[in-house]
């Protein structure tokens, strides 16, 4: 059933997060995770995936020094959101502006984030997926044609 109070509540622990990460501020972005080792994160790249919450707080603390950072995020589509009391899932498609390497530009990705409430009421990111469509993963093109085509 869908409880749209609970996922407002987790969507604005997600906004939350996602300007912390913009903001570089560390300590808020891991508040965004359920300290748990079953987090698992499927990250924009270059690694598949991150497990644990450990390897996912290994991961941003490098972020914070490394040579580029998230400076915004617009979604493109969505928020779309399905959830429960407890459990919530928040898609859609966001444009994350960053900086790499003196370099400002513009990413489009796809995004999965599944939050679980605590038995404290906080919202914790348990799983995360970033992801962009491979041109012609099969060689078929694209086999959905003509209206209604989305």
């Amino acid at each position: 059933m869908f409880h749209e109070a609970e996922c407002r509540s987790a969507l604005s622990a997600l906004e939350a997060f996602m300007l912390a990460i913009e903001a570089r501020e560390i300590p808020g972005v891991l508040h965004g995770y359920e300290r748990s080792e079953e987090v698992y994160v499927f990250i924009e790249g270059p690694r598949w995936a991150s497990h644990g919450y450990e390897n996912v707080a290994r991961g941003w603390s490098a972020y914070q020094t490394s040579p580029m950072g998230v400076t915004g995020h617009h979604w493109i589509e969505g928020p779309e959101m399905i959830g429960s009391e407890t459990l919530v899932s928040i898609q859609g498609i966001l444009d994350l502006d960053y900086k790499a390497n003196g370099r400002a530009d513009v990413l489009r990705l796809r995004f999965t984030w599944v939050l679980r409430k605590d038995e404290n009421g906080k919202w914790g990111i348990v799983h995360e997926h970033a992801s962009q469509p491979l041109a012609d993963p099969y060689g078929a093109g694209d086999w959905v044609t003509g209206e209604g085509k989305s």
